[in-house]
């Protein structure tokens, strides 16, 4: 049980080496994975403790869009303080937990994210960075983001830059570099020495991020670096494995990543972010988001360094500090849904956004911004390709690309040890 694997995994913290000593050595690895995978449920789930898990597992389709397998209907109930261990949609990212999402990127200070502003334009607070003048239409995805291509045009590479340095890149890079550097005891020979509590409390700084990116995926003022899957029977370098991408080949092409869209979804080449993860098959509701096993895995060295500065449960961390308040939160704005009260539902077709925002309507709209014209969502925002104005012909739409003068909005309100 993963209960018992981390509840045997606090223990062993309990006996772990004094504060500031030597602590690295003692990951644990997946008793069902590959030799040397460390058991990422386990470590997140002691950051962010799940709610009880129904007796038969989690709810499942018999299909990418079908109906509620016999057996598997009943849904988890929440827990103050405590997370959703049945997850199918980021609908939720940054809002309450009780609403059954984890912290966004933006909560976690992940600082490879250069996320857009929340200013009511489509893909706020994503990576895609669309004008603010940009027709409800715009398919999401087309809008660009902060990052420099390699030259040679690899996807899974980004190159150094003086606008943004390498911009965003996915947090399963920095959390298999981090790991790696565990594993390897680096920088100095002491994991502890990652931290400046001052400045970034239980996070680890990103200049020393920087330094483990590098020394794990850089090459030529680059970082290269393989997709978190299997790869010739073996994982990646950066192998993920609650990622769940296409289970059972359920998805098969009209997979984007690990969101599972339907068929008419893909055709209608709607943002592929909109659609559910895992929901077939007994890997229901079992994807976590890099992002979150990066933020747990800070915070178990952390704890293991600092215990009375940083607890091992995130929300009780300085990390986790005045989360989830749904007039600041970080949730992005969503589309409308083909059923706008199910969880794992695709999204409607014709594509609509923003979300109507119901009463019934368990997915946000416009409605979390009330009568704002910006979100006071604390984080750094990329300003310079929001502040471009569209390009508009028929019924596309896109953004012109250029480099302008780089420029990073620092919202008024203030996250404590962060910004």
């Amino acid at each position: 049980m993963i209960f018992s694997r981390s509840l045997a995994l606090v223990t062993a913290l309990s006996l772990a080496s004094p504060v500031n000593s030597q602590v690295c050595g003692i990951l644990p690895e997946s008793t069902t994975g590959f030799t040397g995978e460390p058991d990422w449920q386990a470590i997140i789930e002691i950051a962010f403790p799940p709610w009880a898990k129904p007796a038969n597992g989690c709810p499942r389709l018999n299909e990418v869009g079908g109906e509620l397998l016999e057996g598997y209907k009943e849904f988890p109930i929440a827990e103050e303080g405590k997370f959703n261990p049945c997850y199918y949609t980021k609908a939720f990212a940054g809002l309450d937990p009780l609403l059954g999402g984890y912290p966004s990127p933006i909560d976690t200070h992940y600082p490879y994210e250069f996320a857009a502003p929340f200013m009511r334009q489509p893909g706020d607070g994503s990576t895609h960075h669309c004008p603010l003048d940009s027709p409800t239409s715009t398919p999401i995805q087309s809008c660009p983001q902060v990052k420099h291509g390699c030259d040679n045009g690899a996807k899974d590479c980004v190159k150094f830059s003086d606008d943004h340095g390498y911009g965003h890149f996915p947090p399963f890079v920095v959390l298999a570099a981090v790991k790696n550097a565990y594993n390897e005891c680096a920088v100095d020979s002491d994991v502890c020495e990652w931290f400046d509590y001052d400045t970034n409390g239980c996070n680890i700084p990103k200049s020393t991020l920087d330094k483990l990116v590098y020394k794990s995926f850089g090459v030529n003022n680059t970082i290269q670096f393989q997709p978190p899957v299997i790869i010739d029977g073996l994982p990646s370098n950066t192998f993920y494995r609650q990622e769940y991408i296409n289970q059972d080949n359920v998805c098969a092409e009209n997979c984007r990543g690990p969101h599972y869209c339907s068929l008419d979804v893909a055709t209608e080449d709607v943002w592929g972010d909109f659609c559910p993860y895992v929901h077939t098959g007994e890997k229901a509701g079992m994807y976590r988001h890099p992002h979150i096993a990066l933020a747990a895995f800070e915070l178990w060295i952390a704890n293991l360094c600092m215990p009375e500065k940083c607890s091992s449960t995130w929300l009780d961390s300085p990390n986790g500090k005045n989360y989830g308040a749904s007039k600041t939160s970080t949730s992005i704005t969503w589309c409308e849904m083909e059923n706008n009260e199910d969880l794992m539902s695709q999204p409607a077709v014709p594509y609509q956004w923003p979300n109507s925002g119901t009463e019934k309507s368990i997915f946000p709209g416009l409605e979390l911004y009330e009568d704002m014209a910006v979100k006071p969502a604390a984080g750094s925002y990329v300003m310079e390709y929001v502040a471009l104005k569209s390009v508009t012909s028929g019924a596309t739409s896109g953004v012109a690309i250029g480099l302008a003068t780089s420029g990073i909005m620092m919202v008024s309100t203030v996250l404590s040890f962060i910004w």
